[in-house]
């Protein structure tokens, strides 16, 4: 294997190369999962279960991987304090090294506020493009979407916009679902299944709806669906329909990573994460 230089891997015929040499995103090793890999599937029922790290944001970047490895998830959604936006080849080869030993993966980083600067736009997705992130979680402005129309079809990347509740640009269901219409395909959605509870919208209506657009998700609870902004809980906790959200998932034929959000109990919030875990599995298990 020859050196990568910085030129290459901006050209993009470097970009396979260096992925090769870190790890990350890599075909190759995607597709020889390991048994301990397999086996999180499995507990999940099919499930390719993971982490946002936001749920983790009072631990570093080294502390993080770690708690993700020993919840037994191999995917993990980096918000961008822990893993922040860069084109430096050493800083994507130290994040490659910290992964690789319990064969996690990035399916997805965000949630990224894209505008009307394509050139800042166009940084993002270089980052991922070299990374091997294959989706963008984001909450893109109006201006923003000629020029993500243009990017996703440059560099084959998806965009999964991200509802933020009441108040916010993507509120309902029908905000996302109007905003994506006139654009190409891979601008799809990463929704937040607790925002759409704040909304006072079911996640099992908004699953069905995005349907083949629905590239993400962001799993979390609340003790009702209502706009009065109601509580968050544990997963499965609350009051979302954790069978019913598993088996429209399944309708819809969603197999991209889940990552489990949650925002309670920052700074020890393991044992929850844990318990919303186990729900799951149950819930998946019974579809």
């Amino acid at each position: 294997m020859y050196p990568v230089t910085r030129r290459e891997l901006l050209l993009g015929s470097g970009a396979a190369a260096f992925l090769s040499l870190s790890g990350v995103g890599g075909a190759l090793r995607m597709a020889q999962a390991s048994p301990e890999r397999a086996a999180s599937v499995d507990r999940y029922s099919g499930f390719k279960m993971g982490l946002q790290s936001y749920s983790l944001r009072h631990f570093n970047l080294e502390q993080t991987i770690e708690h993700v490895a020993d919840l037994g998830l191999h995917w993990v959604e980096f918000y961008p304090r822990h893993y922040a936006v860069t084109h430096d080849e050493s800083r994507m080869a130290e994040v490659a090294a910290l992964l690789e030993p319990h064969d996690m993966h990035l399916p997805v980083h965000g949630v990224h506020n894209f505008g009307g600067d394509e050139s800042q736009n166009r940084r993002v997705f270089e980052f991922a493009k070299l990374a091997g992130i294959p989706l963008l979680s984001a909450h893109p402005s109006p201006d923003s979407f000629p020029i993500l129309d243009e990017l996703v079809k440059e560099f084959d990347i998806k965009i999964g916009i991200h509802n933020h509740g009441p108040r916010h640009r993507y509120d309902r269901i029908e905000d996302s679902l109007k905003a994506v219409a006139p654009w190409d395909k891979r601008i799809g959605f990463c929704p937040d299944t607790g925002h759409c509870m704040r909304s006072g919208e079911d996640p099992v209506e908004m699953v069905r709806r995005m349907g083949d657009r629905l590239y993400g998700m962001h799993l979390k609870d609340h003790a009702r669906i209502a706009r009065d902004n109601p509580p968050e809980t544990i997963l499965g906790e609350g009051v979302i329909d954790l069978k019913g959200l598993c088996q429209a998932m399944r309708e819809v034929e969603f197999d991209a990573p889940i990552s489990l959000e949650y925002e309670l109990n920052p700074r020890n919030p393991l044992d929850d994460i844990r318990q919303g875990l186990d729900n799951f599995a149950s819930a998946a298990k019974a579809t």
